[in-house]
């Protein structure tokens, strides 16, 4: 008996993994697509455990007409050259605009060679480009999306998005994101957070993403003027790159100039240190699809102060891990922001009930896990 187990375990050791490629945007990128796949690329050893061979595809964007050439006349060939050579299913990380142009383009080739195809939406602002498009684009959302073997979404709210206005209803998979470097230090990141009466320590709000206006920086903004007028002055220091000069005017028209801090873009242990040293993590999103920066401060041990849209529901349990306002909503917004910086302990008790949500939701193995049957499914092989 055993020596006919350990045959058939031989077999499966000899099989060839399953292999898939991942397409998204690359070559110097930032944002929450490259992220993720610098994330997946990390864990190419867990996929591996599990007969899954990755390969990251990084297509070059739209922003000039050398980049344009570039994806036509190098992207197009190698890839093309990357289906001959094998490839069982080709997995696509979307959003909208040229990334959504691109990935059709590249679909196409891989249906003409017979290739399964996931379609993976991570934009919060999909249906806007849908309704801004013309009838041909249109066309071309609906030939990927129910074109493909599965869909993907980022969360439970871009699901609901994809079956409500686009109907899909089978092969279609909530999978979220992943923070490995914020995973790795969960729990003994957590720390105390500084009082009101600690001198020493003026607290400060922390905002790590894209400075655009879509992130509700105006709002951020306007949330600290609105608590110098309560008589609470706080710091808010903004990480992340974007148009650095118009903030800093519009901070200056709110009377907070003195108060706010564009610390740039970070990474590592500086944007882990970022998260760690702040009294509260804010992000007043009009729209987002998942949050990483959102996890990221999670597992660091921060609560989390966010508005009542997209990934917010799947990643913050309203009172417990922080709370939602809505979109927009300033005095709210404030009144949160003041809540928690004016009563630590209550802070510190939501810090790691965030860790222990983001631990047991969005773990590398959790979330490894949800590929891994999504692939088996969309491959026949369970």
């Amino acid at each position: 008996m055993r020596k006919h187990h350990d045959r058939n375990a031989n077999i499966r050791n000899r099989a060839s993994p399953l292999r898939v490629l991942h397409v998204g945007p690359g070559r110097g990128q930032r944002g929450g697509i490259a992220s993720v796949l610098a994330e997946l690329d990390a864990q190419q050893g867990q996929f591996r455990r599990e007969a899954v061979a990755l390969t990251i595809f990084e297509t070059h964007g739209f922003q000039n007409v050398k980049s344009l050439l570039c994806f036509f006349f190098f992207d197009i060939p190698c890839f093309f050259w990357a289906l001959l050579r094998g490839v069982d299913l080709v997995h696509f990380h979307v959003s909208v605009h040229g990334s959504f142009y691109r990935k059709f383009v590249l679909y196409f080739l891989a249906r003409l060679s017979g290739k399964k195809t996931i379609f993976h939406l991570h934009a919060g602002n999909f249906q806007q480009f849908w309704d801004a498009s013309n009838s041909l684009i249109r066309k071309a959302v609906l030939c990927f999306i129910r074109g493909a073997d599965a869909v993907v979404a980022v969360s439970s709210a871009i699901a609901t998005e994809l079956q409500g206005y686009w109907g899909i209803e089978r092969g279609l998979y909530v999978i979220g994101n992943t923070a490995s470097g914020a995973e790795a230090m969960a729990g003994a990141a957590l720390r105390k957070h500084p009082t009101a009466m600690d001198a020493d320590a003026t607290p400060y709000v922390a905002f790590v993403g894209r400075l655009t206006e879509g992130k509700g920086i105006d709002e951020l903004l306007g949330a600290m003027a609105l608590l110098n007028c309560w008589g609470l002055k706080v710091q808010l220091r903004l990480a992340g790159a974007g148009d650095i000069d118009r903030w800093r005017r519009v901070a200056i028209s709110y009377g907070v100039s003195d108060q706010v801090h564009f610390v740039g873009w970070l990474q590592g242990d500086e944007k882990l240190a970022f998260y760690r040293d702040a009294a509260v993590f804010c992000m007043p999103s009009h729209f987002e699809s998942f949050g990483i920066s959102t996890l990221e401060a999670m597992f660091i041990g921060q609560p989390v102060i966010g508005t009542q849209v997209g990934g917010f529901f799947d990643l913050v349990e309203e009172g417990v891990t922080g709370y939602l306002v809505r979109c927009g909503d300033v005095p709210s917004l404030a009144i949160r922001i003041r809540y928690l910086i004016e009563n630590p302990d209550t802070a510190n008790e939501m810090g790691h009930a965030a860790v222990l949500r983001a631990a047991s939701r969005y773990s590398i193995n959790v979330v490894v896990e949800q590929y891994i049957h999504c692939y088996q499914i969309v491959s026949g092989s369970k």
